[in-house]
């Protein structure tokens, strides 16, 4: 089963995320440098995404939002986000409401 459209996302506090330039940089928060399992580069894309990602919107505002920046098909889009979505879910940086 795949996410819900109407879901609302908000970033995980547990995530560090610094703007270097054109690139985003998403680091875990944790005890010791020992336990970073993993340092997170966006690309563009996943930047416009992660740049709406604010606790209020839901899934399917933030497609729309990307669809209108972006001109590409628009199925092709809901899929990517939603595929990477998921993604940050499981890798928990972001958080489903």
């Amino acid at each position: 089963m795949g996410i819900s459209l109407d879901v609302i996302l908000r970033r995980s506090d547990n995530i560090v995320f610094r703007k270097i330039q054109d690139e985003y940089i998403l680091v875990p928060i944790v005890a010791s440098a020992a336990d970073v399992e993993s340092i997170f580069n966006l690309n563009e894309t996943g930047a416009a995404v992660w740049e709406r990602i604010d606790g209020m919107k839901k899934l399917s505002d933030i497609i729309e939002e990307i669809k209108s920046e972006y001109e590409t098909e628009g199925m092709k889009i809901e899929d990517d986000v939603t595929a990477f979505v998921s993604g940050m879910i499981d890798a928990k940086l972001i958080e489903a409401l």
